[in-house]
């Protein structure tokens, strides 16, 4: 079973589910924490432990990276490489570029160098993408040339 999508929904039901796949029935041991289902165990002071889900994002939840898309950046000696995660799968002036694939934390503000020679994302270049990011994690500017 699952949640469903539509109706009213409980805490109870849903704790329901978390414990048992059984959306609506089953033993449940107040009180109901939602992070704790959410996040697994009973840290929060759930009568129950709960199984954990979605454990490359905790603690849930996080800002949603929908289709997420991981590449390296390098700092200005092309040393020191990052992976590092966006929405989507084009780079633009803008974006927001996490640390990790549940959003979140943002990179620090700099310069960097992508991954990968010929990788230029202004149309007819062979160089390098060059960009710049602001202390929010914003890319601020694509550039060419390799160092």
């Amino acid at each position: 079973m699952a949640v469903p999508s539509s109706g009213s929904l409980s805490m109870l039901d849903m704790a329901q589910e978390a414990l048992y796949a059984t959306y609506g029935t089953g033993s449940v041991t107040g009180p109901i924490s939602m992070y704790d289902m959410m996040n697994g165990g009973n840290t929060k002071g759930s009568g129950n432990s709960y199984p954990s889900i979605n454990t490359a994002c905790t603690p849930n939840p996080e800002e949603s990276l929908a289709n997420a898309t991981a590449f390296t950046l390098y700092d200005n000696n092309y040393s020191n490489g990052i992976t590092v995660y966006m929405s989507g799968s084009t780079l633009t002036t803008g974006m927001t570029i996490y640390t990790n694939p549940c959003g979140g934390t943002t990179i620090g503000s700099g310069n960097y160098w992508i991954d990968g020679a010929n990788t230029c994302l202004v149309e007819g270049s062979s160089d390098c993408t060059y960009i710049a990011v602001n202390s929010s994690g914003v890319v601020t500017g694509i550039n060419c040339g390799c160092p």
